[in-house]
């Protein structure tokens, strides 16, 4: 089918020879084996507003505090639901949602709970807030030393049980076309600390007080694990294996996890004073991505022969030029001596993207490659940017 913005959208069948086919590639991305390489090219999608429709009609677009019970994951999936993409504008559409995602190229459809929404900064108590159709998390306004004065338990947590909530209607409601994922909006321990304390708080806090820093990691490590778990227990594997956030199956559960805040930071601190805790969570499943963007590959060196770390995805934000770019490339380089690589780039032309594929071994590559749709040079039918849906998935 053409969509009347030109774009061909196919559905595939999950018991065909060619959606087979792909999730083997995808398993061998994992042993960086021949033909794992993977190749997914989309039009770069700012980030959008949304809405949080309620019962009684209203859609919410700011709101001082967001509450879970302005978040319905049964409204917010009938609004992925109902976005017909036979229509001009339907794939931005539900884009727009947050929740559900077409295929393109080599990275399946997929469905996760809303991304929007800070989940693990919303669970310890950061209040969270909404302008204008963009959500964020704001410090906690206690006293963090709170925090600490009790074993976090989420079990009884009403962001906790949201997000379930969404694990249990997803496969229900749009697993006949995407793959469901666990993975979703989850900081990494260092960023849900500075999440906690502030920017400011946490960057004061790694220089005067590591003590009570690292007593504070493993409360964020301990809320990263309750949520991992849980994840996993509510979802079955799909064909033997599980679904990431970054566009990647794998034939074993994924946690996927990230050290943003770090970019901050020298690599002697991360190192010193928060790798350990990132390395727990790394082991909580099989095979862990570690997500980093290029103003943090400074600590990439610290994670990239380490065994609890399956594979690196790394987002250029922005595309590096002159010096910068050569560093990063070389960097990409060395990642890809010890990990398979994903990487994430808004492309300034496509002979630029071309360019620096030919940089990279292709072997256990995720190449995302995304363009403004002023962008010159690009043909037709670009590699890896056909989108597509599933057709009569089953568990299995």
């Amino acid at each position: 089918m053409r969509t009347p913005d030109g774009v061909v959208l196919r559905r595939v069948s999950a018991d065909c020879a060619t959606f087979r086919a792909l999730l083997d590639r995808h398993a061998a991305f994992w042993r960086r084996g021949e033909g794992s390489f993977l190749r997914v090219t989309t039009q770069y999608q700012p980030s959008l507003p949304v809405g949080l429709p309620q019962a009684d009609g209203r859609t919410i677009y700011s709101a001082e505090v967001v509450t879970p019970d302005m978040v319905r994951p049964d409204l917010l999936i009938h609004e992925a639901e109902r976005v017909d993409l036979s229509q001009s504008g339907g794939l931005q559409l539900l884009h727009s949602q947050y929740l559900a995602y077409v295929g393109h190229g080599d990275a399946p459809p997929r469905a996760l709970p809303f991304t929007k929404i800070p989940w693990l900064e919303a669970m310890v108590g950061c209040p969270i807030t909404m302008t204008e159709g963009h959500i964020w998390s704001e410090p906690y306004t206690g006293d963090p030393h709170e925090l600490l004065t009790h074993r976090l338990d989420l079990t009884h947590n009403a962001w906790f049980q949201l997000y379930l909530e969404f694990l249990r209607l997803l496969p229900a409601r749009l697993g006949d076309r995407f793959l469901i994922s666990a993975n979703t909006l989850l900081r990494g321990t260092c960023d849900l600390v500075a999440a906690i304390l502030g920017v400011q708080g946490a960057g004061i806090g790694w220089l005067d007080d590591p003590p009570f820093m690292a007593r504070l990691l493993a409360f964020c490590t301990d809320a990263n694990l309750q949520v991992i778990e849980a994840g996993y227990r509510a979802l079955p594997p799909f064909r033997g294996g599980y679904l990431a956030s970054w566009e990647i199956w794998g034939p074993a559960p994924i946690v996927s996890t990230q050290a943003d805040h770090s970019s901050l930071l020298s690599a002697k601190i991360y190192e010193e004073q928060i790798l350990r805790f990132d390395l727990q969570v790394a082991r909580a499943c099989p095979l862990c991505i570690f997500h980093l963007h290029s103003n943090g590959l400074h600590v990439a060196p610290a994670l990239m022969e380490r065994p609890e770390i399956s594979a690196i995805e790394v987002v250029f934000d922005p595309y590096p030029t002159g010096k910068r770019k050569a560093w990063e490339v070389a960097m990409l380089q060395r990642i890809q001596q010890h990990k398979p690589l994903i990487l994430n780039a808004v492309f300034p032309s496509y002979a630029e993207c071309e360019w620096l594929l030919s940089q990279l071994d292709r072997r256990g590559l995720l190449f995302n490659a995304r363009f403004a749709a002023d962008a010159p040079d690009l043909p037709d039918n670009m590699p890896g940017s056909d989108a597509w849906l599933l057709t009569n998935m089953e568990s299995a």
